[in-house]
């Protein structure tokens, strides 16, 4: 059951991360699609337009929220696969906790930057 949980979490976090990262890519890389629509999007790429958005609540969630939904997808999905590799359950237990201490330490750092940048 808790594997069942863990592959619909997965699931879920990869849709996320689809709809936050097109998102993403719409508003910094696709400029000339959103003047069609009349959004102007001067320079989105510009140091001051990224720093406009930092300092904007809806932008520092988004960011968050793409980075915790691709941390956990992807060290979800490595630890997947090095369980898939290890047959003792004190390896799996290594495994898992060693992933969650780093994906934690990325977490905090890639938390960091947004927070910073909003100040």
């Amino acid at each position: 059951m808790r594997n069942t949980y863990l592959q619909f979490v997965q699931l879920i976090t990869g849709i996320l991360i689809a709809i936050l990262l097109s998102i993403h890519m719409v508003i910094q890389h696709l400029d000339a699609i959103l003047g069609i629509f009349g959004i102007d999007v001067k320079n989105a790429t510009s140091w001051q337009s990224m720093i406009g958005r930092a300092k904007q609540g809806i932008w520092i969630f988004i960011y968050i929220a793409l980075l915790v939904f691709t941390l956990y997808h992807a060290f979800n999905g490595l630890r997947n696969i090095i369980l898939e590799l290890t047959s003792s359950a004190r390896a799996e237990r290594i495994a898992t906790t060693i992933i969650i201490i780093v994906a934690i330490i990325f977490l905090a750092l890639g938390v960091y930057v947004p927070i910073a940048l909003s100040s």
